[in-house]
């Protein structure tokens, strides 16, 4: 089923390896803003696996309206040799893009910032996009587990809030929907 919708994160994308991946952190989030959910898969070899892909950059799927997945991780600039770890999908800079902190094995955390259909210095936006933070009463101050629904028309998005997450990584607080191009939700 994996393969009808087009998810291939079980081996590279990039480099013609034909061996395993290895994942380590999945994220389901929407980083391009259109209101179907995407994945990020931070990915790397061990050194005393070799029968693993030794080139096996970290994975970006888009969904689709159909349920499909499509790989970006090479257009986004994802597609190193870094033998990556841990990640979190978060809006660091509050501009409603979620930009992506990959730890690495044996070298810096990488730090990616989302510019959309933009640059550097000149960011675009992609949709509308919508951020709840949850909290409540102690002691589960966070509101862990707590699940939000938006609905735009007929189209449903349900995220639940969670802590922790893969390997060397966590979560943000905020409760991160693209809307597309819909100026309005009901949460």
């Amino acid at each position: 089923m994996a393969l009808e919708r087009g998810v291939t994160a079980q081996r590279p994308y990039a480099g013609g390896d034909i061996l395993p991946s290895t994942a380590w952190h999945p994220e389901f989030d929407d980083v391009n803003n259109d209101g179907f959910v995407d994945l990020f898969v931070s990915k790397g070899n061990v050194d005393a696996q070799v029968d693993y892909a030794k080139h096996d950059p970290n994975n970006l799927l888009l969904g689709r309206s159909d349920g499909s997945f499509v790989e970006r991780g090479e257009q986004a600039g994802i597609n190193n040799d870094a033998r990556s770890r841990g990640a979190v999908l978060a809006d660091l800079n509050l501009d409603g893009l979620l930009d992506v902190v990959v730890v690495n094995r044996r070298v810096s955390v990488e730090v990616r910032r989302n510019v959309g259909t933009g640059t550097a210095d000149s960011p675009a936006p992609l949709g509308h996009w919508l951020a709840i933070t949850l909290s409540q009463p102690t002691p589960n101050t966070h509101a862990i587990g707590a699940k939000i629904d938006v609905r735009i028309g007929d189209h449903t998005m349900r995220r639940e809030v969670t802590i922790g997450g893969g390997h060397a990584s966590g979560d943000a607080s905020w409760i991160h929907f693209g809307l597309g191009t819909a100026r309005t939700a009901e949460v």
